[in-house]
């Protein structure tokens, strides 16, 4: 197979839905192929945040950590959930590709926040720094 372990990141978008089960469609070509399910919690440097934003930011995160975990749960090959915090998400996801030994990463053309028609600024940013291939799953238009 062109590919042995896949980073999906997933930000409960409908676009990272679609990246996710394209994830697992190249995944089940392959029962040796690995996932790893990742979602950026992103932690805003704001001094109104107080020492307990962080707290926050991953008691909201629990909703996706758990649909991710139901995901794994029902893939046929070997699947990990990784909660990643910080600031920049694009550097997040590829740093974890690199440390988890990705050869490629699947995620949506745009999150949350995207403008419709557009690559989103994290999609662009990691398909711009990844040592990896990364697919995106594009968008309904």
């Amino acid at each position: 197979m062109w590919c042995s372990k896949i980073l999906v990141a997933y930000d409960g978008s409908y676009a990272s839905k679609k990246a996710l089960n394209l994830a697992f469609q190249i995944a089940e070509q392959d029962p040796t192929i690995t996932l790893v399910l990742t979602h950026v919690l992103r932690i805003v440097s704001a001094p109104a945040a107080g020492i307990g934003a962080s707290a926050i930011v991953i008691e909201d995160a629990e909703p996706i950590r758990l649909e991710l975990e139901a995901y794994a749960a029902r893939a046929k090959n070997l699947s990990t959930v990784k909660l990643l915090k910080g600031t920049f998400a694009a550097d997040l996801i590829v740093e974890c590709a690199k440390e988890q030994g990705c050869d490629l990463i699947v995620m949506g053309s745009r999150g949350r926040g995207g403008v419709k028609g557009y690559l989103g600024s994290v999609s662009y940013a990691v398909t711009k720094n990844s040592p990896v291939t990364v697919l995106i799953a594009k968008d309904d238009d």
